[in-house]
């Protein structure tokens, strides 16, 4: 009896394993596939700057962008005063 439920205890752990790297294998595929982004769209993006390879670069590259634009904003607005 008691080596019944210790197999049962290990099937359960390697279900449980088995969900785990399955779920972060899902978030890590998501994370780093390609955007689904228009050619078109795709193409201004690269000529702005704009790295479109994965979802974490593309965020990554956008942010730098947005924040060379408010730095030179703010150079902009500290020669006019």
């Amino acid at each position: 009896m008691k080596k019944n439920k210790r197999g049962f205890m290990y099937l359960e752990i390697l279900l449980v394993l088995a969900i785990i790297i399955f779920a972060g294998f899902k978030v890590f595929k998501a994370y780093y596939k390609s955007p689904t982004i228009n050619k078109e769209t795709q193409k201004i993006m690269i000529e702005q700057g704009i790295d479109t390879t994965n979802y974490k670069t593309t965020v990554d590259s956008y942010r730098d962008k947005l924040e060379d634009i408010q730095k030179k904003h703010l150079e902009d607005l500290e020669k006019i005063e």
